[in-house]
């Protein structure tokens, strides 16, 4: 999503010359490579050192890892060269995710030494595998509620706070975790501030303090105000310094939305409205079901709560305080 200008110039190679030798660009400040396959596969030639270690080849459903494999590459200025590479592919001509795997796999190689070696590189490129691996699984969350929690993160003071406690893993409880301290995000299409809650959501654990994120949020289409997932990721990039994360930025954004990663520049929604109308609330005076009224053998119980009469947080009058916790006060 950052390396437009890098993937119009993979775009422009040509595939294999005669000889197999491989046309590539060669990366600034880097000894690796980006080249293109004969189907017009994106590949990466990285430069390993000569640690010994045996690493075994990878071949998953949409990346192909080959180590130690010698080959000639040609680069920009024309010049051969003939060396050892490890060589990862993304075995796909669908636009988006060749865009992801480069800037991606780009920013790994940063955290690397100049030449890792393979026990390094391997390292990285199964935390590459995850990610690819998840966006061939259904999406696990639908399109409106991903926006939400990224809005949350882009509007916050320190948004690299929120993705430290964004959920690792997509069926958690709450949205964003940080010892006692819990957030969970909640948006609506609807006139109203009606939202849907588990009965475990509303009651969490004696100690736990909880605040509901809840705003309106409604498709816009292509304009001024409208902003894709794609444009609040890269509004949230930009405020990012730390490469991990970026990364797991990216990570829990493929295992939430999975194969539906085609339709993140698809569809828009109004991000000046959701953003003025983006509260917090205590959790403890939103209406709900206490566990104690729920008989034994009652499970997967669920109910809705209009918070529209709630008083905000952000109050004057509130009593609220956000500062005793590292994970609210990120968010003002």
């Amino acid at each position: 999503m950052q390396n437009s200008n890098l993937y119009e110039s993979f775009m422009a190679l040509s595939g294999c010359r005669d000889n197999n030798a491989f046309n590539v660009i060669s990366l600034e400040g880097m000894p690796h490579k980006l080249g293109i396959s004969r189907e017009k596969f994106p590949m990466f030639f990285v430069c390993t050192n000569n640690s010994s270690g045996m690493i075994q080849n990878s071949i998953r459903e949409l990346l192909y890892v080959e180590y130690n494999i010698e080959c000639q590459v040609v680069e920009n200025n024309g010049d051969m060269v003939e060396d050892m590479f490890t060589i990862i592919t993304l075995r796909t001509l669908e636009k988006h995710l060749q865009i992801y795997f480069i800037d991606i796999f780009l920013m790994m190689l940063k955290k690397l030494p100049y030449e890792p070696s393979k026990r390094e590189l391997s390292v990285e490129i199964e935390k590459l595998v995850t990610i690819f691996s998840a966006l061939t699984n259904p999406p696990r969350k639908k399109i409106q509620g991903l926006w939400a929690e990224l809005l949350i993160i882009e509007r916050s003071k320190y948004p690299e706070v929120l993705i430290n406690a964004w959920h690792t893993v997509t069926s958690s409880k709450y949205d964003f975790t940080m010892g006692r301290d819990k957030i969970e995000v909640k948006s609506t299409s609807s006139e109203t501030r009606i939202h849907k809650f588990s009965l475990d959501q509303l009651n969490p654990s004696p100690n736990s303090r909880l605040l509901i994120a809840s705003t309106i949020v409604r498709e816009s289409g292509k304009c001024a105000n409208g902003l894709s997932i794609k444009g609040l990721y890269d509004k949230i990039m930009a405020k990012l310094s730390s490469i991990e994360a970026k990364l797991q930025l990216y990570k829990v954004i493929a295992e939430t939305i999975g194969s539906d990663i085609v339709k993140l520049e698809d569809i828009y929604f109004d991000y000046i409205t959701a953003s003025d109308l983006l509260k917090f609330y205590d959790y403890q005076y939103i209406p709900r079901i206490s566990k104690d009224s729920v008989p034994n053998d009652v499970t997967e119980v669920k109910f809705s709560s209009n918070l529209t009469s709630i008083e905000d947080i952000q109050d004057p009058n509130s009593d609220f305080d956000p500062d005793n916790s590292p994970l609210f006060k990120c968010l003002f």
